[in-house]
């Protein structure tokens, strides 16, 4: 790990300000509901930095007799405790912000592990509370984990194993058996809470299972309700055969017989549900693989497949780059580092070796090496946010990218040009806009990603249309966006002579270019992309409906118990924390 020495010499003053909103509740103090109301009604970025105004479309309507019942790692409002008070916080990731006002509007439950040091003391006896706080609409069932667990099952199997091997990184791929049982265990621990949920729903149970943390559930939750509808949305690229080999004897075939209890699950892409369907016909022959309609046949029953690209909230990136706000940072960017006509360019990234953070860094030093003229042309902002720190190869890469960013200061950097600046923490949506607005070209440098969302902010933040994206080929935005320079990161050359293009692009070449991709993200929300797989999850269910004669058939037996949100043993309440400046 780095010393605070060493972070500092990498790091320079930046108008990009660090921060989290957090909720803080104080005892014995009543809260402001309407302010309250208006911080729920923004969701979290897709990269977990901040809040952003939320418009979705209505979706209720094919939920409708209906209790969507969501299974996830992360939760969607997490109690921390301190010396004074409970702080209530939204973690980071983009599935809250598409997910949250659905849950809210539908009085659905939300399944997950109970990650806050105060959610114990805010949850039941058996882990439920009402969310959001002091507002409750629907139900947070939380299922606790011990640190063997955590190490086990998260740290170890899911994100040490999966992880590396869905994106093909196998250097990183690390086996221990009893993680794998950790893994099992955790699984039927989340499966048995989602089917006790499901005895209390007041109408037919509809589980969404979100990501490889959960790939055995929906087969063990098969077995404790055999007609409960499930489907369960992979994040993440899904690997070859040869790459899903890797794994010990009998572990693919539990992975995919999990998934495989699944009515339809859902990729990013084509090509990983085509990965899916390969796998499946080498480890377990006897299913009847369709490949042109998507689909297995298994157990007498069908599963679809499908290809459901993620988004974000379009407009509400514009609106942020929109603001005046946004306007005079970006302003105030332009003249600090983009002064005498020099371009500036932007990377946002959680610190993983799926991001390519070391390949972008090699290019601009060959870019820089092998092209002196463009010297001083142009100042890259590179946000690397911390992730994982508790496992080595994370920690090696932090490491690494802290000391890669110092020396190409020192060797390229002049009294008045700072090449890099490195922002090492996390950034507020609303001042990622300003970035992404004021930037002349963005770098996406994934050696495998499962969509990228980063791609996207850019292109809704370019308001002005003046900006490039530059964009790995090895990642599902790439097979959505077109115009963008596509680039291979492995191919280092290529890599800078990409950079080369961007920053010699014409404006007229560069506006028509935009203008075509901000169309394109404009059809394709994260909101058309919940509503396409809720209105394929109610074409099933009501085929389904169809097929049992007109009586849809829900194997757990809903008994009508009551489904409103519980309230929080929580007595105290809260105030938003003032937001940190952002420029001097």
């Amino acid at each position: 790990m780095q010393t605070a020495e060493e972070a500092r010499a990498a790091r320079v003053a930046c108008p990009i300000a660090p921060g989290r909103r957090e909720l803080n509740y104080a005892a014995n103090v009543e809260p402001t509901r309407t302010a309250y109301r208006q911080l729920l009604e923004m969701p979290l970025c897709s990269h977990g930095c901040c809040h952003i105004i939320c418009a979705m479309t209505d979706v209720t309507k094919y939920l409708d007799g209906r209790t969507l019942i969501l299974l996830s790692n992360r939760e969607p409002y997490e109690h921390l405790a301190s010396s004074e008070r409970v702080h209530v916080r939204q973690p980071p990731g983009g599935l809250v912000s598409a997910l949250d006002p659905t849950m809210r509007r539908t009085s659905g439950t939300w399944v997950a592990w109970g990650s806050g040091s105060a959610d114990r003391e805010t949850s039941d006896a058996v882990g439920r509370l009402g969310v959001p706080p002091y507002d409750p609409a629907y139900t947070l069932r939380r299922v606790w984990l011990s640190e063997m667990d955590i190490e086990g099952y998260y740290l170890g199997f899911a994100n040490s194993a999966l992880w590396p091997l869905c994106h093909l990184l196998i250097q990183h791929f690390e086996f221990h058996a009893e993680h794998w049982e950790s893994y099992k265990a955790v699984n039927e621990r989340f499966a048995a809470a989602v089917h006790e949920e499901s005895l209390r729903a007041k109408g037919v149970a509809q589980v969404w299972v979100q990501d490889y943390h959960f790939a055995l559930v929906p087969a063990e939750l098969r077995r404790r309700a055999g007609n409960i509808f499930i489907h369960h949305f992979w994040h993440i690229p899904f690997p070859p055969p040869d790459i899903l080999r890797l794994l010990p004897m009998g572990i693919p075939e539990a992975l995919l017989t999990g998934l495989l209890g699944n009515d339809l699950v859902e990729f990013h892409t084509e090509r990983y549900a085509q990965n899916f369907l390969s796998c499946v016909r080498e480890f377990l022959p006897d299913a009847d693989v369709r490949g042109e309609s998507l689909r297995v046949g298994i157990d007498g029953r069908q599963v679809m497949l499908g290809a459901f690209p993620i988004s974000i909230d379009v407009e509400a990136f514009e609106r942020l780059a929109l603001s005046e706000e946004s306007d005079a940072r970006a302003t105030a960017l332009r003249q600090r580092y983009a002064r005498g006509g020099r371009a500036l360019g932007i990377s946002v990234d959680r610190i993983d070796y799926t991001k390519g953070i070391p390949e972008r860094l090699r290019a601009l030093d060959r870019l820089w090496t092998d092209t002196p003229e463009l010297r001083g042309r142009f100042t890259m902002i590179i946000v690397a946010t911390p992730s994982r720190t508790e496992l080595v190869p994370y920690q090696n890469l932090q490491s690494e990218v802290l000391a890669s960013v110092r020396q190409l200061n020192e060797r390229f950097g002049t009294p008045d040009w700072e090449p890099i600046v490195l922002v090492h923490e996390n950034v507020h949506a609303e001042l990622l806009a300003a970035v992404y607005r004021a930037a002349d070209l963005c770098l996406v440098s994934s050696l495998q990603d499962g969509m990228n969302l980063v791609a996207k902010e850019f292109v809704a933040s370019q308001v002005d249309e003046h900006g490039v994206l530059v964009l790995s080929r090895f990642t599902g935005a790439a097979e959505e966006i077109a115009d963008a320079v596509l680039i291979n990161p492995f191919n280092v050359g290529g890599f800078a002579d990409g950079i080369r293009t961007a920053l010699e692009m014409p404006p007229d070449e560069r506006r028509r270019r935009m203008r075509a991709m901000r169309a394109q993200l404009h059809r394709s929300t994260i909101f058309d992309w919940l509503e396409s797989i809720l209105v394929k999850c109610a074409a099933l269910m009501d085929s389904r409906l169809a097929d049992d004669g007109g009586r849809e058939r829900n194997a757990v037996g809903g008994d009508g118990a009551t489904n409103g949100p519980p309230r929080s043993r929580a007595t105290s309440t809260r105030s938003a924390d003032d937001w940190r400046e952002a420029l001097p």
